[in-house]
């Protein structure tokens, strides 16, 4: 079988004994076949790449980008693919036993006919995921994993288990204040905003990087002074300056409810079905609100008026 250049540099060094493969550029590349079990792929971009039937037992590919990659026939066993980006990949008939998909995004995946036993989703994204065929038998997952609302893991025989995971102070005190106040229509708290702009934030940055996704937010965001108390980490985390504890009034919301929408839109003329990606059910607590004429404040029917006023003098800043 002919190989490309990728695979016979990555055989060569794999035999000289080397493991750690992070910083090398595999976008689109041809590995197909290659023993790489036990390797460190963290954090490469492995997108659109050929891996059919490659050996990846026990490998580290956390945070790797692997969207639409050719994964058919592959083994997984035991891998580490926790917090991957595997958006609208081909992982058929494939041996994912004991494979670790925690906080991955496997949105849109075809996953058909392969055995996912015992793998562990927590956290992860797997709305429009193709499951058809797929042995999933004790297989993990806890309430953040997001389904289909027509897919039961229940009778797919998985089983749920929370994994605590560590969070920072500012991550706690959100997590405080959530467990005190009941989410509906009249009042949005503020820490599931923040839930909401950080999700479209790390779906976003998966295809246009940081850098993009941050202009994004920056071009996206309304000529409303209240708003400047948000801004955007160095890791692209969007948090807020103010109290946490802020009531957000019907004027608020309706100023933060134009502001994702305007960004889905954005982001929609770059990434193909973006809306379908992400998920509804989070955006929707915010975008679905119906304020009706209560409000005294009037605002432009098409959200996109909103961020044309004045809007390079509104920057996330970086901090």
């Amino acid at each position: 079988m002919f190989q490309s250049q990728e695979a016979i540099d990555l055989t060569e060094r794999y035999k000289q004994g080397q493991r750690n493969f992070q910083g090398f550029q595999l976008r689109r590349g041809d590995l197909r076949g290659l023993n790489l079990s036990h390797t460190d792929f963290r954090g490469v971009d492995l997108s659109y790449a050929n891996l059919r039937e490659v050996d990846f037992t026990g490998a580290d590919l956390r945070d790797a980008y692997l969207n639409e990659a050719d994964l058919t026939g592959v083994n997984l066993t035991g891998a580490n693919v926790s917090g991957a980006s595997l958006i609208k990949i081909y992982l058929i008939k494939a041996k994912c036993y004991q494979t670790d998909f925690s906080g991955a995004y496997l949105t849109g995946a075809y996953l058909t006919k392969t055995n996912f036993q015992e793998a562990k989703f927590n956290g992860s994204y797997l709305n429009g995921a193709k499951l058809s065929g797929a042995k999933l038998e004790g297989a993990y997952y806890d309430q953040q994993t997001r389904f289909d609302s027509v897919f039961n893991p229940q009778t797919a025989l998985m089983k749920v288990k929370d994994i605590k995971k560590k969070t920072t102070d500012y991550s706690n005190k959100i997590a405080e204040i959530k467990r005190k106040r009941e989410i509906n229509y009249q009042s949005i708290a503020l820490e599931k905003v923040l839930e909401i702009f950080n999700h479209l934030t790390a779906m976003s940055r998966r295809y246009l990087g940081k850098t993009m996704t941050q202009k994004y937010w920056e071009s996206s965001r309304p000529f409303f002074s209240w708003l400047d108390q948000f801004e955007m980490t160095a890791s692209t985390e969007i948090i807020f300056k103010g109290e946490l504890e802020t009531v957000l009034s019907a004027t608020k919301l309706q100023w933060l409810k134009a502001w994702v929408e305007t960004f889905i839109e954005n982001c929609s003329q770059i990434i193909q079905n973006y809306p379908k990606m992400i998920d509804a059910q989070l955006v929707n607590v915010l975008i679905s609100v119906d304020f009706g004429q209560d409000d005294n404040t009037t605002l432009p029917r098409q959200s996109h008026h909103l961020s044309s006023m004045n809007s390079q003098s509104l920057e996330l800043l970086s901090i």
